[in-house]
């Protein structure tokens, strides 16, 4: 009994924060390891990265700025619908978007600057900011 104990706290020592999660679900009974439904689930298929736009709405520039994540298979981009989904819920990537505001925002008002000057100057009329 103490080696499996011992092996118990040596398992939960070094285990990530998301394992240690999913073996507190599967303890208490809200989950389950290898379970009837898991056997029938069928896995989750790859989406191209087109029709991951489409389900999203956004553009193809926007998942590469946002670095989703995706898998190489045979040399192609393919994504797992649920997995973009938890990337698109995490603080990891709400940071990183509030990044990326920021430095539109400041593109903008540089444009914007820049725009002014021009006209002040007399050249041309300044550039559209959208």
């Amino acid at each position: 009994m103490a080696d499996v104990t011992s092996d118990l706290l040596a398992a939960v020592l070094a285990a990530t924060t998301d394992r240690k999660a999913i073996a507190l679900r599967v303890l208490r009974g809200e989950d389950s390891v290898g379970g009837v439904e898991k056997k029938n689930a069928l896995p989750e298929r790859f989406v191209t990265q087109r029709e991951l736009v489409k389900m999203l709405g956004v553009s193809a520039i926007s998942l590469w700025r946002w670095k989703v994540p995706g898998h190489e298979l045979g040399g192609r981009r393919r994504f797992r619908v649920s997995e973009v989904l938890t990337y698109l819920e995490s603080p990891e990537f709400k940071a990183l978007a509030e990044e990326l505001k920021v430095k539109r925002r400041e593109m903008r008002s540089e444009v914007s600057e820049l725009g002014e000057r021009r006209v002040k100057r007399g050249r041309g009329r300044p550039p559209v900011v959208r």
